[in-house]
Formats: structure tokens, sequence, C-alpha cells
């Protein structure tokens, strides 16, 4: 049974692979059902049949809510993509269309589907959110622990039951100076998950001085695609990576990060048929 799943898995991706281009950005409407739109990034080494790929979603504040996709290019994983930052993954960037949040189930569905028709590494699934997409993103982690394989939440907040956050490495990010969420809301979390005893795969950093919408600057620093990637459902115990560091000065300089000159128009495409 599992020889056969593999063959078909290898057929699916030969097949997926021929129809299409390497590093394009493709727009899916109405393709999940009961899911969201989003856009697909499918990264140049696609190309490679040999290589399965971490699959990264991408959730976007409550400013980008909506029905046009084009939208969600304003910050995130697509805007540093187009910036120059190289993210060798298949990242999911749905379009929330309520300003009620995030849903965990429909999110799943659109991860589902994406896995079903491109090849990828089942054991690296990742999650990275801002604002209401931190929210999201506890959400997300928390409905399913034992899928996801890390996750950043930036500037958000949960009020859920914070014992399944324990499962998996989660880093929490929040600035000393926002405004619109402000850091006690990801103080809380903290204070929870000690009450309860599990923090040992857990991090957090209170970035001194730094506002809300400013950690948007953190998608463009390839320190947390690292931390992000190093981390793998499989590993023995799933210990968190403490060793890399994202500083408030790595926050404000982020553009400069990104090497000169690679900066790409990567357009919104039709998906191949």
């Amino acid at each position: 049974m599992r020889k056969t799943t593999l063959i078909l898995a290898l057929l699916l991706s030969l097949l997926t692979g021929l129809r299409l281009r390497a590093d394009e950005l493709y727009s899916y409407r109405d393709s999940v059902k009961n899911g969201y739109n989003f856009l697909l990034y499918v990264p140049e080494s696609y190309a490679d049949t040999s290589k399965a790929l971490p699959v990264l979603l991408c959730l976007h504040g409550k400013s980008l809510v909506g029905h046009t996709l084009s939208l969600i290019t304003k910050y995130g994983c697509v805007d540093a993509l187009r910036r120059g930052r190289k993210i060798d993954a298949l990242v999911i960037c749905p379009q929330c269309n309520t300003t009620g949040g995030w849903d965990p189930e429909r999110l799943m569905r659109v991860v589902k589907w994406v896995m079903s028709r491109f090849r990828h590494a089942p054991d690296r699934l990742y999650c990275f959110g801002i604002s209401m997409g931190g929210w999201g993103t506890f959400k997300f982690a928390a409905a399913y622990p034992d899928r996801v394989a890390a996750a950043i939440a930036m500037c958000g907040g949960y009020t859920g039951d914070v014992t399944p956050l324990s499962g998996l490495p989660l880093w929490i990010i929040h600035g000393t100076s926002d405004t619109i969420t402000t850091i006690s809301h990801s103080t809380s979390i903290v204070e929870k998950m000690v009450k309860a005893g599990g923090t040992e795969r857990l991090r957090f950093d209170w970035m001194t001085g730094l506002d809300h919408s400013i950690l948007a600057r953190i998608f463009m620093l390839q320190e947390a695609y690292d931390w992000l990637f190093s981390h793998r459902l499989s590993d023995p115990g799933r210990p968190v990576n403490r060793e890399i560091t994202i500083t408030p000065s790595d926050v404000r300089g982020a553009y400069m990060t990104i090497p000169p000159g690679g900066a790409q128009k990567l357009p919104i495409t039709n998906p191949p048929k």
C-alpha cells in the first residue's frame, strides 16, 4: 500500500510539474469548497521533481480583508518575494473575506487542497501571520498542533485553550509600542502557557520601541524563514530552535538585508489547466 501511494504521488508530481512554470504566483478563486480564495507561489526549485518542498501558510491582517486577491500582496510573503527575498517553499496566501477573523478549518481545507495537488514534504507545514493573521496563526496552531511543524505569530492574540500550543515550536513576537493590538494580548498567552506548564517549545520576543505595522518587515528577514524551516514534525521530541534570533535593530533594517538586484515583478497568473 505504501509503495502504491508513493508511486501515485510521484506520478501526480510529474504530471503537475509538466504544466507548471517555475517561479510563478497563481490565483485560485472558488477552488476549495468552504475554503478561501488564495494565491499560491510555486518556487523555481519545484522543477526538480526529486525535491519535496515545505508548505508555508501566510496569514494577513484585517486591513487586507476582501475579495480582491491582489490586495494581499501589499505586505507579507508575496511582498517579500517581489522585493527579492527567496522563499524555497510552496507559499499559500489566502484572503480572508470577513473581519471576523480566520477559521482554522477553512484554512486546513485550502492546505489539504494544495497538498493533494502539489509535491510537498508532509512533515513541513508552517504558519506565519501578523495582526489578525497572528490571531489566525494561534487558532490554526492550536487546532492542528500535530500537523504544523512550527509557527510564528506576530502582534496577535488568542483567547482559547493554550494547552495545544505547547505541542509545537511557537515563536510569539510583539512590539512594546503597539497601540492597535497591545502587547498584553501576547503576554497573557505566555502567562497562561507558563501556568499550564507547557513552554519547552515556546519562544517569545517583545520588540522594544516597535509598533504594530513595522513588524510586517519581519516577512523580509531570512532569519524568520530559516527558523521556521529548521523544524520538522519528524524531529525527535520536536525541540524549538533557540539559536536564530531577530532583534528590533534587525526589524528596522529589514529592507537592507535583501540582496540588491533581486526584485521581481512576479505577476499574478491563472493556474495551469
